[in-house]
C-alpha cells in the first residue's frame, strides 16, 4: 500500500513540475509572439513665409516634416500668389542639413521642380520651365534628405565623375530599415554617364530607377542594377544638365 502511494504521488509530482516547465516555456513565447506597436512618428507643422500658404489643396496635408531616423522627411503641400518669392519657409533648427541639400518635387501639372535646403534651415523653391508652375501648387510629398553624414558609406565615384562642392555633400549612401538612402552632389566634364558601383549590402534585388533633381531644377533619374552599377539619364535622353549637377539628395529605393 505505502509502494502505491508513493507511486501516485511520484506521479502528481512529475506531472505539476511538467505543468510548470511547460508553463514556463509558454510565457516567453506568447511574449515573442505579442503584436510590437508601431512606431509613432511626430510631424511637425511648417511656419510658410512671403505669402504661401499650406491651406487644404484638393485634399492635400498641411506641409509638414519629420525625422526618420536621421532622414528629414516632408508631406503636405503649397503655394501662392504670382509673384511671390522663392523663400518659402525656414527649418527648425533640428531639422536643418548639415550640408546644402538640392531635393526634385512635383510642381503644378507634373512639372519638376525642387527644393533648395540651406544649413541655415532656409528653404527655397526652384521650377524647371516656369516659376508659375511652383506658385500654382508644389507638392512636398515624397521630399527628403539626411540631416548628416552619420552613418553614410561614401561612394567612388568613376569615369570622371567627382563632388560638386559649392556646400554640397560628398557622395554617399545608407541603408536604414530596408531602405537605401543617396546624398551628395556630383559633376562631371566628361560624358560618360556610369557614375559608382554600391557595395553589396546596399544593392537592389531588381533593377530601380529612382528621380534625381540636375542642372537647373531639370529632371532626371539614377538607373541602378542589382550588379551595383549606378547610371545617371536624362529627361529626352540628352546629357548636359546632369553632367552639370546631378543631386542624389532625396533619391532612395527598397532593397
Amino acid at each position: 500500500m505505502f509502494t502505491r502511494l508513493a507511486r501516485h504521488l511520484s506521479l502528481a509530482a512529475t506531472l505539476a513540475i511538467g505543468a510548470l516547465c511547460a508553463a514556463a516555456v509558454a510565457l516567453p513565447q506568447a511574449a515573442q509572439a505579442a503584436p510590437k506597436a508601431p512606431a509613432v512618428i511626430t510631424y511637425t507643422n511648417l511656419t510658410l513665409l512671403h505669402g504661401w500658404h499650406s491651406d487644404t489643396i484638393d485634399g492635400s496635408a498641411k506641409a509638414a516634416v519629420a525625422d526618420i531616423s536621421g532622414i528629414v522627411t516632408f508631406r503636405g503641400a503649397m503655394w501662392a500668389p504670382p509673384g511671390s518669392s522663392s523663400r518659402v519657409l525656414t527649418l527648425p533648427k533640428a531639422l536643418r542639413p548639415a550640408k546644402l541639400a538640392y531635393i526634385p518635387v512635383d510642381l503644378c501639372n507634373a512639372n519638376n521642380g525642387r527644393l533648395e535646403v540651406w544649413p541655415t534651415g532656409a528653404v527655397y523653391v526652384d521650377a524647371e520651365i516656369r516659376f508659375s508652375d511652383a506658385t500654382c501648387f508644389t507638392s512636398l510629398e515624397g521630399a527628403s534628405f539626411a540631416l548628416s553624414g552619420t552613418g553614410f558609406t561614401t561612394l567612388a565615384l568613376k569615369n570622371g565623375w567627382h563632388s560638386y562642392g559649392s556646400g554640397t555633400a560628398s557622395a554617399g549612401a545608407r541603408l536604414i530599415s530596408g531602405v537605401v538612402h543617396f546624398r551628395g552632389a556630383i559633376k562631371t566634364s566628361g560624358t560618360n554617364p556610369f557614375l559608382f558601383t554600391l557595395p553589396k549590402a546596399l544593392r537592389p534585388a531588381h533593377k530601380v530607377w529612382t528621380p534625381v533633381d540636375l542642372c537647373n531644377a531639370n529632371n532626371g533619374r539614377l538607373y541602378i542594377q542589382p550588379s551595383g552599377v549606378v547610371q545617371v539619364q536624362e529627361e529626352g535622353g540628352t546629357f548636359k544638365h546632369a553632367s552639370c549637377f546631378t543631386s542624389l539628395d532625396g533619391a532612395w529605393f527598397a532593397r
